[in-house]
């Protein structure tokens, strides 16, 4: 991503990031005075967002809740499904809320904030200006005396953990597909005798997975991949589930 200055001496992000209507690098020269007050409709920012990105490491959580399927065969990183209609969450209600117990994927409470690596460990803070949480009166100050609040720390922390987590997602999508684990899949159901499908997907391959040698099961194991494979494969479980929340009662 590059930088640039508005006209209104702000440092904007030229390219897109998902959700972030109006990201821009946060500064504490033109940032000074705001912080973070939550909204009370925290999550109506996502309202109409039907899947979000994963990191490897909440599949073995987020499968108690979500189908979790793979965008594309060559390309493309883990997805939680919330509904087989495009536009529509109904993991929130209409005041904003998610549903209660039910896992939020990081990549939805990190937001407003995101961080970007750059140079020599350096890390550039990006945050999306449009969201209603941002304020001038806020609740926790993302400065004090110059420099990063202990709130606003917390937050960069756990972002950076989360782009650190992507990179580990990027060798565990790599090892699948060297071992040509992905396939095409379609859920779906039998209405006045005729098959619906509900959604076409990507999911790992069950019988080739069963396939694979005792070394290639071995480096999986090691690497900490079977679980994330298995927690995929148990996920499916919730198609069901996505399906009836998306069908009116009669």
């Amino acid at each position: 991503m590059a930088k640039k200055t508005n006209k209104k001496n702000t440092v904007s992000v030229e390219g897109s990031m998902f959700l972030y209507d109006k990201p821009e690098y946060l500064s504490h020269r033109i940032h000074g005075n705001l912080g973070w007050r939550t909204p009370s409709d925290q999550y109506a920012f996502a309202k109409t967002v039907s899947s979000i990105p994963l990191v490897a490491s909440e599949i073995p959580t987020a499968q108690k809740f979500y189908p979790i399927v793979f965008p594309d065969i060559e390309r493309g990183g883990p997805i939680a499904v919330f509904s087989s209609n495009e536009g529509s969450n109904p993991f929130i209600d209409k005041d904003g809320k998610w549903e209660k117990d039910i896992y939020i994927p990081a990549y939805l409470r990190r937001y407003p904030i995101a961080t970007v690596q750059g140079e020599a460990d350096r890390v550039a803070i990006v945050f999306d200006r449009a969201s209603n949480g941002i304020v001038e009166d806020p609740e926790f100050k993302f400065f004090e005396n110059d420099k990063l609040t202990d709130w606003a720390q917390r937050l960069v922390d756990f972002s950076v953990k989360y782009e650190r987590d992507q990179v580990e997602t990027n060798l565990f999508m790599d090892k699948i597909r060297e071992f040509e684990l992905l396939t095409t899949k379609h859920v779906g159901q039998k209405i006045e005798g005729k098959d619906q499908a509900f959604a076409n997907f990507i999911s790992i391959d069950e019988s080739r997975l069963r396939s694979l040698s005792d070394e290639q099961i071995l480096e999986l194991n090691s690497r900490g991949y079977l679980a994330i494979i298995f927690g995929q494969l148990f996920s499916q479980e919730n198609w069901g589930r996505i399906i009836s929340k998306n069908t009116p009662v009669r």
